[in-house]
């Protein structure tokens, strides 16, 4: 899929990473290579489990994906004038946003039920196209009102270093990746941002204490709650995060701080 570049050195990396995470929708059926026409209805039971897995985990590292764009974008529209053009670019912005966000929970909730091949084929148009019409419709334009209503602010160079330094840290951008692996570390980072921004602040405040080795009895103590809370936030916390131990979660903590 070809996307307009908006100029913004950042956004647009972003947009390469979403792009080639759409692209492996085409390529997660184990079939698709062998045969670009072959059904779920002709494998067992076994594959398409497999399948799902790996549909599953794509849509996930999807929504956390457009969740970290998301959060980027709105700190940066925080920086835009209150001028009515402004005012009513930033309320459409989000609007959309979160109009993606909620069409792709609605079909990861199809995963488990419905045909793989389909219901990945569903999500690959979807957000492609999304991502061209969201390209062209709102993140050119949200450039471009920062040249023009606000001049002071250079979009690809105050503000990126900006927002890297308070939003996304230790977390260098270039206006081209040297490597394939470089992609792809700074797209994790992406996703384990918007993990983080999945969470509700009760959950972000046991989250940074679970981190520092507290047990749940001293993270309750502390936040003035029970026990059981504390392991409902924590189950929670490990779901949203997708890891399994307290060790995955640090790995992952280390990117946000």
């Amino acid at each position: 899929m070809t996307i307009n570049l908006t100029g913004h050195a950042e956004i647009d990396q972003q947009h390469e990473l979403l792009d080639s995470m759409v692209e492996r929708l085409a390529f997660f059926c184990s079939e698709s290579g062998r045969n670009p026409d072959a059904t779920c209805d002709g494998c067992n039971a076994a594959k398409q489990k497999n399948c799902r897995s790996v549909l599953a985990s794509i849509a996930s590292e999807l929504a956390a994906f457009l969740a970290g764009h998301s959060a980027y974008e709105e700190k940066m529209m925080e920086l835009l004038p209150s001028t009515p053009s402004c005012l009513a670019h930033v309320k459409a912005h989000k609007s959309a946003h979160d109009g993606i966000a909620k069409q792709l929970r609605k079909l990861s909730f199809q995963v488990a039920n419905e045909s793989p091949r389909e219901v990945g084929s569903l999500i690959e148009h979807m957000v492609g196209d999304w991502l061209g019409d969201h390209c062209a419709l709102f993140d050119t334009r949200l450039v471009n009102l920062g040249k023009s209503d606000f001049p002071k602010i250079d979009f690809d160079s105050e503000l990126v270093t900006m927002l890297d330094q308070h939003v996304f840290p230790n977390r260098p951008t270039r206006s081209k990746v040297s490597s394939s692996s470089s992609v792809a570390f700074q797209g994790k980072k992406l996703e384990v941002r918007g993990r983080f921004e999945s969470l509700s602040p009760a959950q972000r405040r046991v989250f940074w204490l679970v981190f520092g080795g507290k047990s749940n009895r001293e993270i309750g103590n502390a936040l003035g709650v029970s026990v059981n809370t504390i392991k409902t936030h924590r189950a929670a916390i490990f779901q949203k995060m997708d890891v399994k131990s307290v060790l995955e979660l640090v790995k992952k903590a280390d990117v946000l701080r």
